[in-house]
């Protein structure tokens, strides 16, 4: 099978990765791929992960110049993407570049290849209205639609649009070797400038985002500190444009002798995997793709609760609550409990390898993308 798979930049984002974890499989099968992004970034982000056996090609040198590229791009290559099987469509990019494909080449020139799918990323995030409703008008132009996550808004709009062929495929990643080990953790404390009263080591890696509201690890790290004191340090990795905002707000709360924010990590398993407990943010019963990283590498993972209306489930795999005090409250019981962590560990564990592994993600995909040409072909 022929795919491509279309999306921005190769950064650090949840969607990237899942490109490339897509990708990556895919290319293991037998499948021909291609990684189509608009722009260059940063090989060391996510491009030095993609095997050599899958094709990368970029649309643009600069992202500036990336959206104005596309129709010319599309027009130029019109014949190399009619044969192609699937074209499979990532945020918004991938999104504005299928639209113009089926308006340009599947509607003016009557070819039914490629099959174009999109997976939409942003099931259960705070997206202004406006974009979400282009994303959705966008989405109309697909042959086929994938979420990694039920959502109200979209299972209403998949109500209204019956014809449109849609699956509920969750994430998963590439199996994940643990790098917890004494001499690791201790390195990691000494790079930092972690004490060594600080017993335990609480943290988080994701992108410092508006929607991904950062700042609310704040709160939660200034109610475990005021339980332990000196036995605690939170580490937060990533970047983005909330990073001074929140250091500001660790700075006005007098927790920076606590709280330490590496920037990027271009290795998040090195860090995830030598923390005590792995704390991130999550949306009803969906947690990101660094949430299962964690449980991977054996750490109990807690979440933040978005969404106030949620009533956490006994089989939601993940612990959460949208109270602020509860969850500093669970996260100082894992650490004093070891016994709890423990449990909680290979709970978490037996999960993420049952439902969110790249062959299990890959599968699904594979035969949705099956279902779609055998449409075609009847």
């Amino acid at each position: 099978m022929k795919i491509v798979h279309v999306v921005s930049g190769l950064t650090k984002g949840g969607g990237e990765r899942i490109v490339v974890e897509l990708a990556n499989y895919a290319a293991t099968k037998g499948d021909k791929v291609t990684i189509l992004a608009g722009w260059p970034v940063d090989p060391g982000f996510l491009q030095n992960s993609i095997l050599s056996t899958v094709n990368i090609q970029f649309i643009a040198s600069k992202k500036s110049a990336a959206y104005f590229k596309i129709l010319f791009w599309i027009i130029k290559r019109r014949r190399w993407i009619h044969s192609q099987d699937i074209l499979h469509c990532h945020l918004t990019y991938g999104a504005v570049f299928g639209s113009f494909t089926k308006i340009l080449l599947k509607t003016f020139f009557r070819n039914p290849h490629p099959i174009i799918i999109e997976t939409y990323h942003a099931v259960g995030m705070s997206i202004p209205r406006f974009n979400r409703w282009m994303h959705s008008c966008m989405i109309l132009h697909r042959d086929g639609l994938v979420l990694m996550a039920k959502d109200k808004y979209w299972e209403n709009y998949i109500l209204k649009h019956p014809h449109l062929d849609s699956r509920i495929i969750p994430n998963g990643i590439a199996l994940l070797e643990s790098a917890k080990d004494p001499i690791i953790r201790k390195e990691l404390i000494t790079s930092i400038g972690v004490s060594k009263k600080n017993k335990y080591l609480v943290g988080t890696v994701g992108m410092l985002r508006p929607d991904r509201k950062p700042w609310l690890y704040i709160p939660v790290f200034i109610k475990i500190f005021k339980i332990l004191g000196n036995e605690v340090h939170f580490i937060l990795a990533g970047g983005g444009e909330e990073y001074k905002k929140v250091r500001d707000l660790a700075e006005q709360t007098g927790i920076l002798g606590n709280f330490h924010m590496t920037g990027l990590v271009n290795e998040p398993v090195r860090l995830i995997s030598n923390l005590d407990v792995y704390v991130s943010l999550s949306v009803r019963e969906t947690g990101g793709i660094s949430m299962i990283e964690a449980a991977m590498c054996k750490v109990p993972v807690v979440a933040i609760q978005l969404d106030k209306k949620y009533k956490p489930k006994e089989e939601d795999w993940v612990w959460s609550d949208s109270d602020i005090q509860v969850v500093a409250d669970k996260i100082v019981s894992l650490l004093l409990d070891e016994h709890e962590r423990a449990r909680l560990v290979e709970r978490q564990y037996d999960f993420v390898m049952q439902n969110f592994t790249s062959d299990i993600m890959y599968s699904s995909y594979n035969k949705f993308y099956n279902e779609l040409l055998s449409s075609i072909t009847c």
